[in-house]
């Protein structure tokens, strides 16, 4: 396995962040605890062929509860800080279940090709992919991508600035510049890991399951933490019965619909209903190119203009925690998708952001999208739709 760090290394950041984690109660990652991390990842590679990410998957030790959720860490120094994400909850794919289908399709409409080699891909973050790498009798290579839930070809981006369905490259992506700036992040993040005493991250990787582990050190960590999640009533809890969350994932219902669910999960928080059919329209959505970076109008005239929809295509960590101060979830734009955030976390050193998910696809719409928490500095933020309602 190629990578610029150590596995090694990348198994104790996702291990002792992730016992952090549960250990201080992140909201979402309550149930974690019980749970074990396994040391085995699943690799997810970018479309240029490199190593890209890393998901741990963590399992409850409980009989028959299965997968809670996943550890994401960036396998290249210049990826920035080793924890991408926390994925809440099992996946909704199945990578061999996806090769197993698609293959008999890819060699009945390509029969001259021959493939030698597949895998799993980020063809566009975070969605993930099948990719084939296929010559033809010449010796030519071409490279095929399906989406792994959806099993539909992605199509390559033609520099549109939409959000949609299309392959770009992650890496490719990051300039120089960049790439300098988030190596510096790397080496801050591993800085801060080894200040932690080194009795105490042994203690932390010995421990078999999350939650068993507490020490005066995580005592110490409280005060830097501050969450909030979008929620109308008080007594919410992760474990009443009669709780309940005020935010509800809609995964989205065609390949090049992110933006269409996600503007329906906002304004269903602010009890507009509407199908994404019906959505899409007002979002200009074009079949085969999805929606336009800016779709503020389009929430507005779905509410009559009683909501307040402002484009913002340079958005800061300090705006996105105070649209979440206010009640009020938005629109999270990166390259080439769109979701919804109702909530913010900061962890010591680590801003994070509570994010909805519309990707994967699944054919049971109850069962699509998924939950995480997303570290800010891990993506490119583009074009964000802040929302408040207007006051007369």
């Amino acid at each position: 396995m190629s990578t610029d760090i150590p596995i090694e290394e990348l198994f104790e950041h996702a291990k002792i962040s992730t016992t952090i984690q549960t250990a201080v109660r992140t909201p979402g990652m309550e149930s974690w605890s019980g749970s074990k991390i396994s040391k085995e990842p699943t690799k997810i590679y970018d479309i240029n062929g490199e190593l890209l990410f890393l998901d741990f998957s963590v399992r409850s030790q409980m009989r028959g509860a299965g997968v809670t959720g996943y550890v994401r860490v960036g396998s290249k120094r210049n990826i920035g800080s080793p924890i991408i994400s926390y994925e809440l909850g099992p996946k909704r794919w199945d990578f061999k279940a996806a090769v197993g289908k698609l293959t008999p399709l890819f060699n009945k409409k390509f029969p001259k090709l021959k493939v030698e080699d597949v895998k799993l891909v980020c063809y566009s973050y975070p969605k993930l992919g099948v990719m084939f790498k296929a010559v033809d009798a010449t010796g030519s290579a071409t490279h095929h991508i399906f989406d792994v839930a959806s099993l539909a070809p992605v199509p390559e981006n033609k520099g549109k600035a939409v959000e949609g369905f299309f392959a770009w490259s992650y890496l490719d992506s990051l300039t120089d510049q960049m790439k300098s700036a988030r190596s510096r992040q790397y080496e801050e993040a591993s800085k801060s890991l080894k200040e932690i005493p080194e009795k105490e991250r042994a203690s932390m990787m010995k421990a078999e399951v999350f939650g068993k582990y507490v020490s005066k050190y995580i005592g110490t960590i409280f005060p830097l933490i501050q969450t909030k999640l979008l929620q109308y009533c008080t007594h919410y809890n992760y474990d009443e019965t009669r709780s309940h969350h005020c935010f509800v994932l809609q995964g989205q219902q065609v390949d090049d619909y992110c933006a269409v669910a996600t503007c329906q999960m906002i304004l269903c928080y602010y009890r507009y209903y509407y199908s994404q059919d019906q959505i899409a329209p007002a979002l200009n959505y074009t079949q085969g190119s999805g929606c336009p970076s800016d779709q503020s109008a389009g929430y507005e005239k779905l509410t009559c203009n009683h909501l307040d929809a402002t484009f913002d295509n340079t958005p800061t960590w300090a705006e996105a925690k105070t649209q979440i101060d206010a009640l009020h979830p938005f629109k999270s734009g990166i390259q080439g998708h769109a979701r919804a955030c109702a909530g913010y976390s900061k962890v010591m050193l680590t801003n994070s952001l509570y994010i909805y998910d519309p990707w994967p696809w699944n054919a049971d719409f109850k069962l699509a999208g998924s939950i995480k928490w997303e570290n800010w500095n891990s993506i490119t933020h583009t074009n964000y739709v802040f929302t408040k309602l207007t006051c007369p």
